[in-house]
């Protein structure tokens, strides 16, 4: 608080405190957590375009199992469902949520050991809302 009030009294600007430094790394398929909120979130699809989506347009319900998640955004015009199943999603889906994963993506072998995430299968589809 002192730092604070000398800096207003002599019009200078105190220091900003240091960037935390917790990101956590949750494996090849999924990017390295962020501890800060992300704007976007990037499906890298293995052979088409890769599709990002506003964090600020996901819709209020998601559902999760551990081998299954679904994440809808929308904005005025449409909403999409990514689906995303693999195993020991728990951490991945939760960082979704939260807004502070850049990208997943699925593996092209099942590689983990157990109890490591490993996304097996991303779907992107639009949602006609018309059927629900």
């Amino acid at each position: 608080m002192k730092d604070s009030l000398d800096a207003i009294l002599k019009k200078t600007t105190p220091a900003p405190p240091p960037e935390p430094d917790d990101d956590e790394d949750c494996g090849p398929c999924a990017a390295i957590a962020k501890n800060k909120w992300i704007t976007a979130i990037t499906v890298q699809h293995p052979t088409k375009a890769w599709e990002s989506f506003q964090y600020r347009g996901i819709c209020t319900r998601s559902t999760f199992s551990p081998t299954r998640f679904e994440v809808r955004f929308a904005d005025e015009d449409e909403t999409w469902r990514v689906t995303v199943t693999g195993r020991n999603l728990g951490r991945v889906y939760n960082l979704v949520i939260q807004a502070r994963l850049e990208w997943i993506r699925q593996s092209d072998r099942d590689f983990a050991t157990d109890g490591q995430c490993i996304i097996t299968g991303i779907e992107v589809a639009k949602v006609d809302l018309k059927k629900g």
